[in-house]
């Protein structure tokens, strides 16, 4: 087995449950075909570098696995034909992530700073 790397951006216009339905879609999927998803990140909806289709934004999503070049190829065939992935892009791996990527270190950062300017308001607003 190898260790794989995909990262697959999804269209901008799709609702949450559609969006968990499509993480849970490609996860059993790649379980069918015998390979172990390791490690996932979902980095959230991003601005795309360009135009994609005519979409300025894209949900990106981030998945390690372990699997069989069978097992790529038959992920790779599912993202052409289904019309809400935009662009994916898979790599070989050579460790497991330890940590989250830096992306998502700043999605954690960021959101932290939200919530303690919004429990700092309300501590505010209570005085």
């Amino acid at each position: 087995m190898q260790l794989y790397e995909t990262i697959y951006i999804v269209k901008q216009d799709l609702d949450s449950k559609a969006l968990k339905d499509l993480e849970e879609k490609y996860d059993s999927l790649l379980k069918l075909n015998k390979a172990i998803v390791e490690y996932k990140e979902n980095w959230g909806l991003r601005n795309l570098a360009y135009k994609i289709k005519n979409y300025k934004k894209g949900y990106y999503y981030m998945v390690v696995f372990n699997g069989e070049k069978e097992s790529v190829n038959e992920l790779e065939r599912n993202f052409r034909i289904d019309e809400n992935i935009i662009r994916f892009l898979t790599s070989k791996a050579d460790n497991i992530p330890s940590e989250p990527s830096p992306i998502m270190k700043y999605k954690i950062e960021k959101e932290n700073a939200e919530n303690y300017v919004n429990e700092a308001s309300l501590e505010s607003n209570e005085s």
